[in-house]
């Protein structure tokens, strides 16, 4: 099984959490929601990884605000493991423009989220940074 190190950031905003509808075409599940992701780039920091993704995913400038525990996530239909760092950031603005990974964007209460179809990681990553 193949291993990927990959970080997740969990933007905020005024109270609100910003998730991503991914795109039909996606290779890991298409349409549904998630936070703001991607791989590591080798020799990169994991935190360096978090800050890119959202400016290339979003174009909004954020900071990290915490850092959450490390999240193993097996998928055995893809036969990939995913070690992922995750990180609660605080974005300067809400001002979104997405990047052609994703097709839609809403910024949400904890409590909206279950309204959304979202990846099956995205709950263990808020317990990672002890949200839920």
């Amino acid at each position: 099984m193949k291993t990927h190190f990959s970080v997740t950031s969990v933007i905020r905003h005024k109270g609100r959490f910003l998730i991503l509808k991914r795109a039909p075409d996606d290779r890991h599940h298409p349409d549904k929601w998630s936070f703001c992701s991607g791989f590591i780039r080798e020799f990169e920091a994991a935190e360096e990884a978090s800050l890119r993704e959202i400016r290339e995913e979003t174009g909004l400038k954020a900071r990290i605000v915490r850092t959450g525990e490390i999240v193993q996530v097996i998928d055995r239909k893809y036969g990939k493991r995913w070690v992922v760092a995750v990180y609660l950031c605080e974005a300067e603005s809400d001002d979104v423009k997405l990047c052609n990974e994703n097709v839609d964007f809403r910024w949400v209460s904890l409590e909206e989220l279950n309204d959304y179809p979202f990846v099956p990681a995205l709950r263990k990553d808020l317990e990672s940074l002890g949200l839920i």
